[in-house]
């Protein structure tokens, strides 16, 4: 009698969950953090400790997120105004099969641009690695700039039978 209710609690819980996944919309951001603060005249919000965020199937996990919004009234303007997220301390970003790794990173989401800096930062691809001072990824074009200096050159690490870098979103999520 108890593993049956406990049966019946686990597909009801089933039930609950999957149609509130099945309807997240396109460009839906989902966060947890330990706190928050958010200043509306600022246009901003400040997520600190152990932060998460999800974003059509982009994750991305930091000490803290800020994000930036805009009056929402432009054409050019996302989610609701989202325009802007600043990642810092242990950021850690996944897109398709892409990781990338750095102390800091911005996310222009109106670019559909990243730019990774401290750490330093890197990108990688199955074994293939990408190292240098800045990386800017360009998510709807593919294209990338890396940039080096004195103390961290660029170093790009290619294995053989490793598909290369790809930063286009999914044809499928098009």
């Amino acid at each position: 009698m108890n593993h049956r209710y406990i049966r019946g609690l686990w597909v009801l819980i089933a039930l609950l969950i999957l149609p509130c996944t099945a309807t997240a919309q396109p460009g839906e951001v989902h966060i947890n953090a330990d706190h928050l603060t958010s200043d509306s005249q600022g246009r901003y919000a400040l997520f600190s400790g152990h932060v998460r965020i999800t974003r059509d199937g982009a994750i991305i996990t930091a000490e803290t997120v800020q994000l930036h919004y805009e009056d929402g009234k432009k054409p050019s303007d996302s989610i609701k105004g989202l325009s802007l997220i600043e990642a810092e301390g242990d950021v850690v970003m996944t897109f398709e099969a892409n990781r990338a790794t750095a102390q800091k990173a911005i996310y222009d989401l109106t670019k559909e641009e990243i730019t990774l800096s401290g750490g330093p930062p890197r990108v990688t691809q199955g074994e293939n690695t990408l190292t240098g001072t800045v990386i800017v990824i360009q998510r709807l074009t593919g294209a990338i700039r890396v940039d080096g200096d004195t103390t961290q050159r660029v170093e790009v690490r290619l294995v053989p039978g490793e598909e290369g870098f790809s930063f286009t979103p999914d044809e499928k999520n098009q």
